[in-house]
């Protein structure tokens, strides 16, 4: 009888987390293209989208997506360990320019093939 009253609340909880309303966090770019630039999460969030659309349009390599994913994962934990350890501002500093680099060297390669 525990093994049927388990799935029964199982079930309740999956219909109760699946009729709650999900938010998503909106990051407006008011029709404007952006610079490349890197200061915050949001810029850093926009660039590894559009490396997911690049890599979809088959613009992108696997191999150079996995690596701006992988500098991005340590980048995210340097945002996080800023507020408490004021000398990972310039690890972080650093971080994004070389990220902003590998980005910007991706896309004037595939200009440069147009």
């Amino acid at each position: 009888m525990a093994a049927s009253d388990d799935k029964g609340e199982r079930g309740r909880a999956l219909r109760e987390a699946a009729s709650e309303p999900r938010t998503f966090k909106v990051i407006r770019g008011e029709g404007q293209k952006r610079a490349e630039t890197l200061h915050s999460k949001d810029d850093v969030v926009r660039l590894m989208v559009g490396t997911a659309c690049d890599v979809l349009l088959k613009r992108v390599s696997p191999d150079r997506a996995h690596e701006i994913q992988r500098r991005v994962d340590r980048i995210m934990r340097l945002f996080e360990r800023v507020p408490a350890d004021p000398v990972a501002v310039a690890l972080l500093r650093r971080e994004l320019d070389d990220l902003e680099s590998l980005y910007r060297e991706g896309q004037q390669k595939r200009g440069a093939k147009r």
